[in-house]
């Protein structure tokens, strides 16, 4: 059985601890064996906590891709208005007139590159700004105006779900994921990969079974490394 090549992501370590797992939990003979116990028990456990430090990492990710979206939506009204600012119909230029003041106050004050609390905070009062009585007629009387600030209150509710997202994945993190692929490797390649070399060898008949299934694991992780290794160099080639 060849060891797991230390090229493997997070993501690909993760899913192969699962599979060794979840292969051991099926198989009864192999569960009889006290070190194959002992070792899948470590393993169960970083695997644990290499999905959860994933898990942040998507959460963290898709946060700030809502953050962006907030931003270009808030710049998008921003563009609305200034275009209405030089529009060549008076009324047009009269009516956003009050609109683009309000937005010139939160654009000087940093909206779109304050950090994630202060950011929404702005973003909220910014629309409450906005949703005055007196306004309505303004918004009302400029196209696209009331669809860029729909556009912003859709943008600041994604923004939100992703946060509490985010903050639900932090609150049971410890170290990233990076963190925990080389123990897992390490597991894999100096505990498990030679002792059940040595046991197939050895003719161990409880041992026979997962032994194959977890060479099959590794195998097909060593394929996609070398598959990934290759289409990189082509491209380095190129």
């Amino acid at each position: 059985m060849n060891k797991l090549k230390t090229a493997i992501r997070n993501a690909e370590v993760d899913g192969l601890s699962d599979s060794i797992i979840r292969n051991f939990k099926a198989d009864e003979k192999a569960q009889s064996d006290s070190f194959l116990k002992s070792a899948l028990e470590e393993l169960e456990s970083l695997s644990a906590q290499i999905t959860t430090a994933i898990l942040q990492d998507k959460t963290l990710s898709t946060l700030d891709s809502a953050d962006s979206a907030r931003d270009e939506a808030i710049k998008t009204l921003g563009t609305v208005l200034a275009a209405y600012a030089v529009f060549p119909i008076a009324s047009k230029k009269e009516l956003s007139a009050p609109l683009k003041a309000i937005y010139d106050k939160y654009a000087k004050a940093g909206i779109t590159t304050a950090n994630y609390t202060s950011e929404s905070s702005m973003v909220e009062s910014l629309l409450q700004d906005f949703s005055a009585d007196s306004l309505a007629e303004n918004i009302k009387g400029l196209e696209g105006v009331a669809e860029a600030i729909d556009s912003i209150r859709s943008a600041q509710n994604d923004f939100t779900r992703a946060n509490d997202e985010y903050v639900k994945a932090s609150s049971n993190k410890g170290a990233s994921a990076s963190s925990y692929n080389k123990p897992i490797v390490s597991l894999v390649n100096d505990k498990l990969v030679p002792y059940l070399n040595a046991m197939v060898i050895a003719g161990n008949a409880n041992c026979m079974d997962f032994a194959k299934s977890v060479e099959a694991e590794i195998n097909r992780a060593n394929e996609a490394i070398s598959k990934r290794g290759k289409k990189t160099a082509e491209k380095t080639a190129e």
